[in-house]
């Protein structure tokens, strides 16, 4: 395959040169596809560092440099692979019952939680987490964890992790689970009663809405009575558009076939709602069992 990309030169190419060059010389280019005055720097930059014609122009030469050509039989591994990368949000808890975030927890002293009135949202979406997995797996589908079985994973970590599976071929979506809290300073009036789910996707509209959409769908029809907080939908049915890192920089752009969604569901800072957090994770998980099979459907279907 002959390359030769320039100034003005637009397409996929670019973008993973654009996603390599800012890996390998730690910049910030903007992942948009357009070989622009950033990107020639860049180019001229590595190649000044290799030893290379400083001309600012990926020809072979330089291309092979940065993406050496060798046998991996792994590289095509995934190819038309479906799968779901399962995150499950902040650190868990050791063997010895030592819990490894700091924050990311509530106490209510009325109730057992996960002991003694303590609730801890990373060992909570870890059990929540691996019901799902478990669920998966009955039903036929592949999943891949993004986290440590209590480690707080670094978010560039687990980014890494699901490019370096969609890179061999693998498709599908991300489902990060989360619970959601807010500030004990306000009054206990407002914390008993700021309670319901929220579902995430990016500013960008792509698959992860849909995917979204039809979560959200999934989780009202096991909760109906349950407040419901959504987007421009006066039903509520709609995702919530913020670029929480782990599902706006795992390479949406340049990825056909996936999609990646962040769910907070309860308010842990409610006695009420974290009670309902603990006591619905099964439901919480064949919810999101639906999701990962209608997706599945969605994605061999494009």
């Amino acid at each position: 395959m002959n390359i030769l990309l320039a100034k003005g030169s637009r397409g996929s190419q670019v973008k993973k040169l654009q996603e390599k060059l800012n890996k390998i010389l730690s910049v910030d280019l903007t992942i948009d596809g357009i070989f622009g005055y950033s990107t020639d720097l860049a180019v001229r930059n590595y190649q000044r560092i290799n030893n290379l014609k400083i001309d600012g122009i990926i020809g072979n030469i330089t291309w092979n440099s940065l993406f050496p050509q060798t046998f991996n039989p792994l590289a095509s591994l995934g190819s038309n692979r479906f799968v779901v990368f399962v995150d499950a949000g902040h650190g868990g808890m050791t063997l010895a019952g030592d819990y490894t975030t700091s924050g990311k927890q509530a106490y209510h002293p009325d109730l057992t939680l996960h002991g003694n009135g303590y609730y801890y949202e990373g060992y909570e979406n870890r059990l929540v987490a691996e019901s799902f997995i478990e669920k998966c797996t009955a039903a036929g589908i592949q999943t891949i964890r993004t986290y440590h079985p209590y480690k707080d994973t670094p978010l560039s970590d687990r980014v890494e992790l699901i490019k370096s599976y969609l890179d061999r071929g693998y498709y599908g979506y991300l489902h990060s689970f989360h619970s959601n809290a807010i500030s004990y300073k306000n009054s206990k009036d407002k914390l008993e009663n700021t309670i319901g789910f929220m579902c995430f996707t990016t500013t960008k509209n792509n698959h992860s809405d849909i995917i979204a959409w039809e979560h959200i769908r999934n989780v009202r029809n096991k909760f109906p009575d349950w407040h419901y907080f959504g987007g421009d939908d006066p039903k509520g049915d709609n995702d919530i558009e913020k670029d929480f890192y782990i599902i706006s920089k795992s390479e949406l752009s340049t990825q056909p076939k996936y999609g990646a969604i962040l769910e907070e569901f309860g308010f842990h800072t409610s006695s009420k709602d974290c009670q309902f957090i603990v006591d619905n994770r099964e439901s919480r998980a064949l919810a999101a069992l639906k999701t990962a099979i209608y997706a599945q459907i969605y994605f061999n279907k494009i």
